[in-house]
């Protein structure tokens, strides 16, 4: 088991690596870098032995290999350097915005897997039924609309012609002003929106995966048997095929949470939600290579513990895993 976890961790490791040389080039090949942009926006008129001063500062002037090398060994001590247009500690930057993005990113996945799950199960209970060729349609659908376009559409029927709730921002400027129940519905209203957005393909998904799961499961014969012995159609889909469907479902923790870091970069600028993904964007447009990188190691972690912990759950539900992995 121990050994099956090292190799897990190792493979992460290197994929961490792999993940970090590819941000660091595809970042570094952007015409320009970030000390002649921020000096065109800012309108300052420097001469050019100061700009190369502030490269040399900024180690801009070194060769890429020799500065990826400089970032890793001071990340690895989680010094993220200081971001090119502010000057603030990167890491001060990212612990900011996590907890936006971490109440934006829960209620979406809260939210999805509370609706999907059930709406999959009931599917595998009548396979083929009106219900099942239904939902299956509805979820392919709503699977294959991009998420710009959904956010869009959603803004205008809700905020712009319905005027129900904001079209984008966290809080309403009296926010501060407002009590504790009035902050908390506040917040709920500025939520709406982009926790949709995020969660509407994730539902699908969570749907589709439970009704293969769970109609797998059910043509087993421990369910026959469960039947056989007068169980209740509800205990048996839900104690007995629901248990042993819950198996593969572990997965979905590994597919879930790279499908919502992606998808708050682009939730999160469009809906203005001042979070890590709106950061990453704004990092990214100004060539801010420190912030762009910091925030890559942190979605780049987060995505890849979610995966080992998926595969060692797995391994724990399923000792074929352990054994498969001792016999290589």
């Amino acid at each position: 088991m121990y050994a099956y976890i090292v190799r897990r961790l190792l493979y992460a490791l290197l994929t961490f690596l792999g993940i970090t040389v590819a941000t660091f080039a595809l970042i570094h090949s952007v015409p320009g870098d970030p000390i002649t942009f921020y000096t065109g926006i800012s309108g300052s008129n420097l001469s050019t032995p100061v700009l190369e001063a502030i490269r040399r500062e900024n180690h801009l002037d070194e060769p890429l290999v020799q500065q990826y090398f400089r970032w890793l060994g001071d990340a690895a001590t989680l010094d993220f350097g200081r971001s090119i247009i502010d000057r603030r500690p990167v890491r001060e930057r990212m612990l900011q915005k996590v907890p936006n993005t971490l109440l934006l990113n829960l209620i979406a996945f809260g939210l999805a897997a509370a609706i999907g799950i059930p709406i999959g199960v009931w599917s595998a209970r009548r396979p083929g039924r009106l219900l099942d060729r239904g939902s299956a349609v509805i979820f392919f659908l709503l699977y294959s609309l991009p998420a710009f376009w959904v956010a869009l559409l959603l803004m205008q029927f809700f905020s712009v012609r319905l005027g129900l709730l904001p079209l984008y921002g966290m809080t309403a400027d009296d926010h501060a002003q407002l009590g504790a129940i009035g902050r908390l519905a506040d917040r709920a209203k500025y939520l709406v929106l982009p926790v949709l957005t995020l969660a509407y393909a994730q539902l699908a998904i969570f749907a589709r995966f439970s009704r293969a799961a769970v109609s797998d499961v059910i043509r087993q014969d421990f369910i026959t048997a469960a039947r056989a012995r007068g169980a209740g159609e509800g205990k048996v889909l839900w104690q007995h095929a629901g248990r042993n469907a819950l198996l593969p479902m572990i997965t979905l923790l590994g597919l879930t949470v790279p499908y919502l870091v992606s998808g708050s970069v682009i939730v999160e600028e469009i809906f203005q939600w001042d979070g890590i993904g709106l950061l990453y964007f704004e990092s990214i447009r100004t060539r801010d290579y420190p912030t762009a990188m910091g925030l890559t190691v942190l979605t780049a972690v987060a995505t890849l513990f979610a995966s080992v912990a998926a595969d060692v759950l797995y391994s724990f539900a399923d000792p074929r895993v352990r054994l498969e992995g001792r016999r290589r």
